[in-house]
């Protein structure tokens, strides 16, 4: 998985409501709550960035994060894919 580039799926959107982000597909009923993390996460996953890039630019960006990094992008990627709101290229 690491060297794969994620890719957004254009069908989904990313939507602040209250104190919630929700990333959901207006054709569907798929629907994610994100966190921060999950947030930036999907921001990266531009297909040009494979998900060792997102794991190193996270982990310079997020130092005392660094040892759960890695864990929840994979995490994060998997269930993003799981849900077709990502492609890999």
């Amino acid at each position: 998985m690491e060297d794969k580039k994620p890719l957004r799926n254009q069908d989904f959107r990313l939507e602040k409501m209250d104190d919630e982000l929700l990333l959901f597909n207006p054709k569907s009923t798929n629907i994610l709550y994100l966190n921060e993390t999950a947030s930036l996460i999907w921001q990266l996953c531009d297909g040009q960035r494979s998900v060792n890039t997102m794991i190193d630019l996270l982990s310079e960006s997020f130092p005392e994060a660094e040892l759960s990094i890695k864990k929840d992008v994979e995490e994060t990627i998997t269930l993003f894919s799981d849900h077709g709101a990502i492609l890999f290229v």
